[in-house]
């Protein structure tokens, strides 16, 4: 073997022997690094609960049935207290003794009691909400979403609503119902006025 061969057959190995102990080393360093990564914790907000076609019964203080809230499903996140539904239906019962109310919708949530707030009821998508007596007097309220207050019996909405009876149609802006009274109160904005139409038998005639 010449001097030449020999000085290429020299690099070639110093070449290799560097090649193997940089990977040695990058190897050792990833392992490192890898072990002194935190673990990933799951989310402290996971769901705790799942009920399937289940129906939750809230009495008053005074043993009195308040509502009935009835759900495909139900699934509660325990850190902030909340409960997702998916196609409910609450049965709003008042102490004035009136027809209870039927409301229903796509989805919504349940925001339980608590020392910073009372029980609210959140619906929205195709949201439908019902009174019906005995001698055919009705209500409906159509609108895209409903935030209901069931202790007060009372709910609102600032989306575009739809008050049908026996006398006709009612359209708004917004509304506030008061569900113990049967009183309706209507918004307008400027480019959605209240709109009230009368059936023939129920048309208002000039005095």
């Amino acid at each position: 073997m010449t001097s030449k061969e020999a000085k290429v057959n020299n690099r070639a190995t110093i070449l290799a022997s560097l090649i193997l102990i940089l990977g040695i080393a990058t190897n050792l360093i990833l392992e490192q690094d890898d072990e002194e990564l935190p673990p990933v914790a799951s989310s402290q907000n996971d769901p705790d609960l799942y009920m399937l076609n289940a129906t939750i019964t809230q009495f008053d203080t005074k043993g009195t049935l308040q509502h009935k809230i009835r759900a495909d499903r139900f699934t509660h996140f325990p850190l902030t207290d909340v409960t997702s539904l998916i196609y409910p239906n609450l049965q709003l019962f008042s102490d004035s003794r009136t027809e209870p109310w039927d409301i229903e919708a796509k989805n919504g949530r349940l925001l339980s009691q608590s020392v910073y707030r009372e029980e609210i009821v959140e619906l929205w998508d195709n949201v439908l909400a019902v009174q019906q007596s005995d001698a055919g007097h009705f209500i409906n309220i159509q609108t895209q979403s409903l935030t209901i207050y069931p202790e007060r019996e009372y709910a609102e909405t600032d989306q575009k609503v739809y008050i049908d009876d026996n006398s006709g149609r009612t359209s708004a802006a917004g509304m506030k119902a008061f569900f113990h009274l049967g009183k309706f109160i209507f918004y307008s904005t400027p480019t959605e006025r209240v709109h009230t139409i009368f059936l023939p038998e129920f048309k208002r005639h000039p005095d």
